[in-house]
């Protein structure tokens, strides 16, 4: 591991800066740490920390996704640049709505939408459906997505103002 200073290294799985104190990589949960065992088997090896809950998993309950450590009960959220997507819509004022709430509360959301429609921001949905696919995900959705460690929190905010259903 590259030092970068007296209290920071390079990870040297992703190359982002990590906390010299932090036992794994919050950008793509590379374990720093020997014996740290996996929270479903305890006496399996951990592979990685989820990068979104923070709990280690051995192989059998976790994977990296797009060079990135999720267990399997977050494995399919779709992530870009250290950030998962915990709302979308096809409506801009809705998405709005969701960043508006979670900053309130002290989130750091971010809108991202692959395809600005002509005419500009308003409604993206058309008569006949969503535009395109894009490795199993739609275009033209709005995407809201929020830092890795806040989506747990941004979910349960999404929930309280009926974004997002309970379960």
């Amino acid at each position: 591991m590259q030092n970068t200073g007296d209290n920071s290294f390079v990870c040297p799985h992703c190359d982002n800066d990590v906390n010299k104190d932090d036992d794994f990589c919050p950008n793509c949960g590379t374990i720093f740490i020997d014996n740290l065992y996996c929270d479903n088997h305890k006496v399996k090896p951990a592979k990685g920390v989820c990068v979104i809950c923070s709990v280690p998993y051995c192989k059998k309950c976790g994977l990296r996704v797009n060079d990135h450590f999720l267990c399997n009960n977050h494995s399919d959220y779709e992530i870009y640049e250290g950030m998962a997507r915990v709302f979308g819509t096809l409506d801009d004022v809705i998405a709005q709505f969701a960043k508006d709430c979670l900053e309130k509360d002290g989130l750091h959301p971010y809108i991202f939408c692959r395809d600005q429609p002509q005419g500009g921001p308003r409604f993206v949905n058309s008569l006949f459906a969503a535009k395109g696919d894009y490795l199993g995900n739609i275009v033209n959705e709005i995407k809201v997505m929020v830092p890795f460690r806040e989506v747990e929190d941004a979910e349960k905010i999404l929930k309280s103002v009926k974004l997002i259903e309970q379960p």
